[in-house]
């Protein structure tokens, strides 16, 4: 009677088990390892100010958006694609979330990203990498709790939205050193 008691609960507790360790091992596997990583240098500048200034058109209109993006090391994070790596934070002086150009209603705006803080800081593989997407901007959706970016060409910016970026002003990255 034992014998039986055991095949018909341990054989399908043995078989829920296999199937989790199939589904989760790979991940676990994944973790151990990212977290078996050497942290990357810490950098010898973790914080600094971009002032920076954006002239655009609406409408035949000028506006100037004049802020200074303000960059801090925020420690090492890790991910399945780039393992462990160095965080930063960045916020606006201002106080705003975001460059925003025009708000078209409640869930749609166009908005200019000033960079991000890598590139500032001195924290970007490529140097020669673009920084801002300057002379385009960015069409930010919100459909419910899901927020989508889609890229806007200046030309489009300029047929669709009557938007014309003129000029984008910004300091240099910092020459950073990490140890």
């Amino acid at each position: 009677m034992n014998l039986k008691m055991v095949m018909i609960i341990g054989i399908p507790l043995l078989l829920i088990f296999g199937i989790i360790m199939y589904f989760t091992m790979p991940w676990i596997a994944i973790y151990l390892g990212i977290q078996s990583e050497p942290n990357p240098p810490s950098p010898t500048t973790k914080y600094g100010e971009f002032p920076f200034r954006l002239e655009y058109e609406i409408d035949g209109k000028r506006m100037v958006i004049q802020d200074t993006l303000i960059c801090e090391y925020d420690g090492v994070g890790a991910d399945e694609g780039r393992g462990k790596y160095r965080k930063w934070k960045q916020r606006l002086a201002s106080g705003e979330d975001r460059l925003t150009l025009l708000k078209l209603d409640e869930n749609k705006e166009i908005i200019f990203p000033p960079g991000d803080a890598q590139y500032y800081m001195g924290d970007k593989d490529d140097a020669s990498m673009e920084h801002t997407l300057f002379p385009n901007a960015l069409l930010l959706k919100r459909e419910g709790r899901i927020t989508t970016e889609e890229l806007i060409s200046a030309d489009q910016l300029l047929d669709e939205y009557n938007i014309k970026l003129i000029s984008w002003n910004s300091s240099e990255p910092i020459k950073n050193s990490f140890k």
